[in-house]
Formats: C-alpha cells, sequence, structure tokens
C-alpha cells in the first residue's frame, strides 16, 4: 500500500473505513482490505482512456461504429461510461459481505446479499421503483441518454455494455427479484450520495463528455459490442494489484495517479508500441529474418507486394512451400507501417502451435531490437510459455517463471497475457490453436475481451481445409466481426476448394451465397492468393514456386489387415526408406504399431519409432510433455536434418500438421482428397540426395476397403477407421468415394500425380458440390438417401454455429434478447464433439518415454470424458511401463501406447 494511502497511527478501536466509505476491490485473503470504489472507478476509466490512445485499438473501435476516428467528446462519453461500470457495488448487499459480525450496527441484521451486477437489473427496468426513481437520477441518466440521436437507446445499449464488464451480456429480461432493501442506507453506507458523489468526481475527471455540443454516440450495434470489449480489458487491468494498489483513503487528485498508472500498465503489457515501433530498423532482407540462404519464391513475394491494406488475403500453395514464411514477413510490413500492432498465428492443433510458436519466436527476435523484443506468448491452455521462458501456475491465480528471480521486472510484466487463457489474445504476438480465435465470435464468457484484443491485430489462420462444415462458418463469423472492425486477416491452405475460398472472401458470407461451377472452380490457377474485396473474391494466380514432385500413389485393399501395412513399411525401411504411415484413428494406428513390433525381427528393431530406445507412435492421446518430446523425436529421425538408415513411424493426423517431416514413402488410410493431399506433403519435402534407389521418386500407398468397396460403411459401427456416418471422423462417404476414384485412376494407369500442379483439380473433384452429385447419381438409392443426411448435418452444422455465433448485428438494449449468452452451464464448442476433459494427477505421474520426466496434467478426450469435470486431483497406480488411474467410472492406462480406457 502506498504511504499516502496508510493511515500513521492506527487506533485499535477505530471504525473500519469499509464501514462508512464503499469499497470497490477487497482482497482475496484478507477481505477487511480494500481499495475504494471511487478509486477503482478512476482506474478502470483510466485505463479505458489509455487504451484509447493506442491509435490501432481507437481506430478499431471507431470503425466498429462506422467512423473513420472518434472525437475527444465521444471518447470523453465512452470514458465516463467505462467509469460507470461498476456503480452497482454502492448496494449494501453487496457492501456488508466482507463485514465482520463485530462490525454490523446494534440490534440490525444484515442487508440481504446481492450482486453488482445481476441486482441492477430490476433496478433498471423499473421492477424496484423505489431505487430506480433515485439510483437513475443520481446517475445522471436523463443527461447521458442525451449523448445519442436515437432517444437514448444506443446509450442505453453502451451502459449495459459497461454493466456487462464480466464476460456475459447483462440479461434484461431476468428474472431478478427486485431486492430494495440492499439499496438503502446501511450503517455509515449510503448508496444514493455514494452514486452522487460517483458521478460528481466522473464530470471533473472527463469534463468534455458533458460538453452541450459534440457528436452523437455511434449507433451501429458493433460498436457497443467493441466497447464492451474494450471495457473488459480496462477493467482486467484497472483491477491487476501489480499495477493499482490498494488505497482506502480518498484522495481528491487521485485520478492524477490512476492516469500515471493506466499509462505505465497499458506500456507494461505490450498494449503501447509506439516506442518499439519507433526503435524498429529498417527491416532485415527476407533471407535475414528467417536465418535462410536465399530469397523468397514467388508466392511469397506475391504476398509481400499486396497492397498491404488488403484486409483479407487467402494463400493456397503446397504443404512445405513456405507460406508461414509468406505470412510472417507480410506482418513485418504491415507492423512497419502502422496497420497492425500485432500478430495472432492459430493452427489447428496444440502440437502444430507448440512447433509453429519457436519458429515465430526466432523470426521475432530477428526482426525487433533485444531491448524491445516481445516474448511470443503459446495460446495453448495447459502451458504457460512466453518466447523461451516457462512459467508454473500458482495459488491464486500468480504465475512463477523460470526466470522469476533473472528477469528484470518490465519483462516479467510483459507477460501478463500469457498468465491466463482469457488474456492470450493481449498478447503482442501469440501462436495459439484456432479454438482461441474462435472464442472471440462465439457465446463464451469474455469473448468480446478476446475479440477487441484481436482486433488490433494481424489475425492468420493456417492450414484452413474445405471439408470442416462447421469450423469453416465458425471462422466465417470470427472474420465477419474481425474485418468488420478494421482488422486484417490472412488465411492459409494448400487445399481449400472454391467453395470454402469464396465463403470466405465473399463479404456478409453469413447470410449464404453461392458458389462457382465446377468447370470454373477448375479453371482457377495454383498456387493462388485471394483477396477480398467489396465485388467479392480477386483471385490471383503467382507462379510456380519452382517446387514440384511426381508422386507414384498406389492402392493396397487391406485397411483392416495391420500386417499388410507393417510388412509393405518393413519392406521399405529395410531399402533404407524413411517410412510414414497415417492412419485415420488412434485405434487403428496402435494395432498397426503391434503389427509392426511382431513382424520385426530383433535385429530390426532400430528401424522402428522410439524415444531413447523405447517403441512408441505418434498421435493425440499423449501428454503435453511427451508430445513434446516425440515431436522432437519425430523431426530428428525422419525431418529435414534425418540421418541415413530406414525408419518406420506410425501415427494419426497429428503427422500431418506442423511438424517438419520428410518421408520417402507414405502409407495412409483413405481420407478426404484436401487431408490426402495434407498428409502427401509430408513426402520428399526437402530436396534430398542419397534417397534409397526405389524411393528417388516420392511414393504413396492407399490403404483401401478390403473389397474396395465403400457401402458397407453407411451402416458400419465398428472398426470403421473413422469412415462414414458412424465413424465420426471423415462422415462424408461421397466425399471419400470420389477420392476414391481419383487414386484408383491414376493408380491403374501408372500415371504420377504432379504435386502442386494437379492440387487444384484433385481438391475440386472430390469435394464440389457438382462432383458429390455425381457420385451420388452413380451409387444408387442407398447412396442417394445418405447424401440427404449429410445436407440435413452439414445444415444442421451451419445452424448449430450460427446459434452460437455473438450477433454483432444486435444491440445490448432494443435487441437485447439476441445477444445474450446461454444461461445454462453449457460449453459451447468451437469443434463438434470435439471436447476434452483435463485430468490433473496427484502427484505428478513419471512419463513412461523419459525417466526423470513427468506428467502434472492428462487430457482425456471427448468421447472418454462424458459426465467428466476434471474439477478434483487423481490419484495414479504404477504398472508395467507405465501408470493406471481412475478418474468418475472409468479406468485408464497411460504407458508408451499413450492413454486408452481398460
Amino acid at each position: 500500500m502506498s504511504p499516502f494511502c496508510r493511515e500513521k497511527h492506527q487506533r485499535r478501536n477505530s471504525v473500519p473505513t469499509y464501514t462508512r466509505l464503499h469499497w470497490g476491490k477487497s482482497d482475496r485473503q484478507a477481505p477487511q482490505r480494500i481499495h475504494l470504489l471511487e478509486h477503482h472507478l478512476a482506474d478502470v476509466s483510466a485505463c479505458f482512456e489509455a487504451l484509447l490512445r493506442q491509435p490501432a485499438i481507437r481506430k478499431r473501435l471507431a470503425r466498429a461504429g462506422g467512423r473513420h476516428d472518434l472525437d475527444e467528446t465521444t471518447a470523453a462519453r465512452l470514458c465516463v461510461l467505462a467509469a460507470l461500470h461498476d456503480v452497482g457495488k454502492v448496494n449494501t448487499g453487496f457492501q456488508t459481505q466482507i463485514w465482520r459480525p463485530e462490525d454490523l450496527p446494534p440490534q440490525r441484521k444484515r442487508p440481504p446479499r446481492a450482486g453488482h451486477v445481476t441486482d441492477l437489473v430490476p433496478v433498471l427496468e423499473w421492477k424496484d421503483e423505489e431505487t430506480a426513481d433515485w439510483f437513475l437520477d443520481a446517475l445522471g441518466a436523463t443527461g447521458i441518454m442525451e449523448w445519442d440521436s436515437d432517444d437514448g437507446s444506443t446509450a442505453s445499449g453502451l451502459l449495459i455494455a459497461a454493466f456487462s464488464h464480466h464476460g456475459s451480456p447483462l440479461n434484461r429480461s431476468s428474472d431478478r427479484a427486485a431486492n430494495p432493501a440492499a439499496w438503502r442506507p446501511f450503517g455509515g453506507l449510503n448508496p444514493r450520495q455514494c452514486v452522487a458523489h460517483v458521478v460528481q468526481l466522473v464530470r471533473g475527471w472527463f469534463p468534455a463528455a458533458y460538453a452541450p455540443a459534440g457528436a452523437p454516440l455511434p449507433s451501429a450495434p458493433g460498436f457497443q459490442h467493441m466497447f464492451l470489449g474494450l471495457c473488459t480489458l480496462a477493467d482486467w487491468l484497472g483491477s491487476d494489484e501489480r499495477f493499482f494498489e490498494f488505497c482506502d483513503r480518498p484522495r481528491d487528485d487521485y485520478i492524477v495517479l490512476a492516469r500515471e498508472r493506466a499509462h505505465s500498465a497499458v506500456s507494461a503489457i505490450g498494449l503501447d508500441v509506439e516506442a518499439q515501433r519507433n526503435a524498429l530498423p529498417d527491416l532485415p532482407a527476407f533471407g535475414t529474418l528467417f536465418a535462410i540462404d536465399g530469397h523468397p519464391n514467388a508466392m511469397q513475394k506475391r504476398a509481400a507486394d499486396l497492397p498491404l491494406d488488403e484486409p483479407l488475403v487467402i494463400i493456397e500453395s503446397e504443404t512445405g512451400s513456405g507460406k508461414t514464411e509468406a505470412a510472417l514477413w507480410r506482418f513485418a510490413r504491415m507492423y512497419a507501417a502502422g496497420l497492425v500492432d500485432g500478430l495472432y498465428f492459430a493452427l489447428p492443433t496444440r502440437s502444430a502451435a507448440s512447433q509453429i510458436h519457436k519458429r515465430v519466436t526466432d523470426f521475432v527476435g530477428s526482426m525487433f531490437p533485444a531491448d524491445h523484443f516481445p516474448e511470443p506468448v503459446l495460446a495453448v491452455p495447459g502451458y504457460l510459455r512466453a518466447g523461451g521462458v516457462e512459467g508454473k501456475q500458482l495459488p491464486h491465480y500468480e504465475v512463477w517463471w523460470d526466470d522469476q528471480h533473472s528477469a528484470a521486472g518490465p519483462v516479467i510484466k510483459r507477460r501478463w497475457a500469457a498468465e491466463s487463457a482469457k488474456r492470450y489474445l493481449a498478447a503482442q504476438i501469440a501462436v495459439g490453436t484456432v479454438d482461441q480465435a474462435m472464442m472471440a465470435a462465439l457465446q463464451v464468457r469474455h469473448a468480446h475481451m478476446r475479440a477487441a484484443c484481436l482486433a488490433r491485430n494481424l489475425l492468420v489462420v493456417d492450414e484452413v481445409h474445405a471439408s470442416d462444415q462447421y469450423m469453416r462458418v465458425i471462422l466465417e463469423g470470427l472474420l465477419d466481426a474481425h474485418i468488420g472492425a478494421g482488422g486484417y486477416a490472412c488465411l492459409m491452405s494448400a487445399t481449400l476448394g472454391s467453395v470454402a475460398r469464396q465463403r470466405f472472401s465473399a463479404p456478409g458470407r453469413l447470410a449464404g451465397g453461392g458458389g462457382v461451377s465446377l468447370h470454373e472452380a477448375l479453371e482457377v490457377r495454383y498456387p493462388a492468393i485471394t483477396t477480398r474485396g467489396a465485388a467479392g473474391e480477386k483471385v490471383v494466380a503467382v507462379g510456380e514456386s519452382g517446387r514440384s514432385k511426381a508422386v507414384r500413389v498406389e492402392t493396397l485393399p487391406a485397411m483392416a489387415a495391420f500386417a499388410a501395412a507393417a510388412d509393405r513399411g518393413l519392406e521399405a525401411a529395410r531399402a533404407g526408406a524413411k517410412v510414414l504411415i497415417v492412419r485415420n484413428t488412434v485405434g487403428f494406428a496402435v494395432r498397426t504399431q503391434q503389427a509392426l513390433e511382431e513382424r520385426a525381427a530383433p535385429a530390426e528393431r532400430h528401424l522402428l519409432f522410439g524415444v531413447d530406445g523405447l517403441l512408441t507412435l505418434h498421435h493425440g492421446r499423449f501428454a503435453a510433455e511427451d508430445r513434446r518430446r516425440l515431436d522432437a523425436a519425430v523431426e530428428a529421425q525422419i525431418g529435414k536434418s534425418r540421418g541415413p538408415g530406414g525408419r518406420v513411424i506410425v501415427g494419426t493426423q497429428t503427422l500431418e500438421q506442423s511438424l517438419d517431416i520428410d518421408a520417402d514413402l507414405l502409407i495412409t488410410d483413405l481420407c478426404p482428397m484436401d487431408v490426402l493431399l495434407q498428409r502427401i506433403g509430408r513426402l520428399h519435402r526437402h530436396a534430398r540426395a542419397g534417397r534409397p534407389a526405389d524411393y528417388r521418386s516420392p511414393a504413396c500407398l492407399v490403404l483401401m476397403p478390403e473389397d474396395d468397396d465403400l457401402s458397407p460403411w453407411l451402416t458400419r459401427r465398428k472398426d470403421t477407421n473413422g469412415l462414414g456416418p458412424n465413424g465420426f471422423v471423415y462422415e462424408d462417404l461421397r466425399i471419400l468415394e470420389a477420392t476414391a476414384r481419383l487414386v484408383a485412376e491414376h493408380a491403374a494407369s501408372g500415371t504420377f500425380w504432379d504435386i502442386p500442379g494437379m492440387n487444384r483439380a484433385l481438391v475440386e473433384r472430390s469435394t464440389h458440390p457438382e462432383a458429390l452429385e455425381a457420385i451420388t447419381e452413380a451409387m444408387g438409392e442407398d447412396w442417394r438417401e445418405h447424401a440427404i443426411k449429410m445436407e440435413g448435418v452439414y445444415i444442421a452444422d451451419n445452424l448449430t454455429a450460427r446459434q452460437v455465433i455473438i450477433r454483432r448485428d444486435r444491440s445490448f438494449y432494443e435487441e437485447n434478447r439476441d445477444v445474450v449468452f446461454p444461461d445454462v452451464e453449457e460449453r459451447v464448442r468451437t469443434r463438434l464433439g470435439d471436447e476434452g476433459v483435463e485430468i490433473t494427477l496427484e502427484p505428478a505421474a513419471p512419463s513412461p518415454l523419459a525417466g526423470d520426466g513427468t506428467i502434472p496434467r492428462i487430457v482425456i478426450p471427448g468421447h472418454m470424458a462424458h459426465g467428466l469435470t476434471g474439477e478434483e486431483p487423481v490419484p495414479w497406480t504404477a504398472g508395467e511401463g507405465g501408470f493406471e488411474f481412475t478418474a468418475g467410472d472409468r479406468r485408464f492406462r497411460y504407458d508408451r501406447l499413450g492413454l486408452r480406457q481398460l
């Protein structure tokens, strides 16, 4: 506590401050240690004011309101509304919750307990007329309603937004009963006098807000949503005691101190980048930025040469062509030009995010001078990483960083965004899962803060696929919100179909829209870069990348014959080839690994993948600590710097994303064409001499159903390998049938696939609606029924997605029902059926893959976790090569093969 806020002498029998002055914050551990309400309102409004002084943030808020900038009167009025965010705390039902029994007046009962947000609803809606009459008068509501040009509805919406700062929009239709007793004077507290006092202070803090002239507040509903996000951010920042020490005494000039602290706080956590941008030297050459000996290829140069103010850029180019570098180079130029303040790089999986985080950290180190280095945050729940430094979560929401003793204070404070998943998007540079970005568009708590933080940064989404309908609609909603507020985005894909590309690049896509014909889609060049304009998409061919490969594609009708796949892998490994076996499900991958171990002679064990001599495989059911070990081992054994000799690695889709794999032979399950091309991207990724004679050309072996007929998968429920409506991975058999036909056609003729030259045709002929209709026509009535069901699934997925996307075209006041989040404690998912439950192991369990490593937490996949909460730590028992634990009524084992249910 600051000296000026402390009594020099405390009398033992003095009356506690909180019984006569309203508090705004109290210490969790010592509730009677308080920070006055008027000071907290000053802190938060000063933080909001400091946020508006950041050019990018101010522009995004103005753009959300349909303006180019905010005049000073409007800015001041918004600061007033932000200051009033916690005015509901004046009620004595809230104030007395920290009172001790001895603090109560004689013969008086404590007032009925009340909140400071939901208990405002009966007052605002005049259900509690006794309180509403004086509260709205003391608040100066009549004058505030004159700040807009629509009879106060815009000002009312903004006021409700300010009251919604705890993460969910306030529900005007709440059935909360009136609680007038909580708003009456009690002891030394008088709520009415406190509101009048606070408003008097606020008028002095922001006099420009009360000027008779001034433009009316922007009436666009999106402005209210962006304001809520910034108000929430200001409250988070203004509530952090590291920046705003508690003070329990009035101080006339406290606003001066609050403004100084707010400026320091906004700078400390990396939201003020003016000094950093001014210190930025001329951007290094492309090769220097990425520590490579060379120049940008045609795609990278074209991406960099596009006008920097293009709101959306879609890069379509083959795997391994340098899309990541293209996006980062574009970011560097946009940052230098002042168009964006930072970057959020979104990946499909936690593993992919961890991989790219290291590359982005290296890039940022090359771009920024050391004394202005913004440590990239790894935005993956369960991780605490900023730059190359790890952190550990402590009680009471505190974090201990590995360099806590050696790092300077400003460095620690700059990691503010890394310390909570809700704050990830406040980081200047962050690499994480696409789910974290999508939560800025969904009806989940603090979504508005996430969106407001993201708005100032370039959003990059990698590995956007055409075949995931639900995720596509969520991403469309995110792009609408982000670009609608003046933000910038870059999407990247090796395999984006024309229908998805057009929807991403066309404004107003959530209202629907048509698509190009198959013939037109096939005419679009590849690689290509698409930009989004008012008239729709503009596709620009970028020329050849200079990298191409002729892939020999074969089929093997042995999807469930695990020994057959194992034998082919071993045969190639004996010849010195690096072999990648990718199965659609963890179950099939484990059975393939077991078959491989059974078929390999003792002298051939060195041909199999392992970590420190322990044979294993690669999939998503490993703990995060072991996944890092697996990722490193995969890249060491079959990546760019691989050694000589054969090797076989078995895994699932986790091997097709972001890992730098350079295989000679790919053995893969049948899967949708866009996914298959992702997997093929792991073949011959790098130019290399000395490949085995039979694999100097990349080879792909596709595992097909034993009778080459997918019709049984229309109804199959067991051993689906993820295929069909009961497989829950690749449900649309039309896409799989179209893919199978293209594979079989080229395998039978002995022709090679020219990659990337054929990418466009392969994707469109297997995913375009006309191609799918042709499959349905050819396959008969059962397939027509399947097509109808799949279209129904897509419609349902689209509707489900739209129902959980925030309606930023709706006002918090007039259309309040449309913006209120679900009341029940349900999780609005970013991926259908893809949730898992994180279990804490007590104590941390030993890793089966590392002698001295431990596993503190493990995620149980959603389909195994029904009914589990993960709220309580679970004990474990040692077993041969691993450990076992019980969660709920289920028993699990974790060993070198990963997690499985017993």
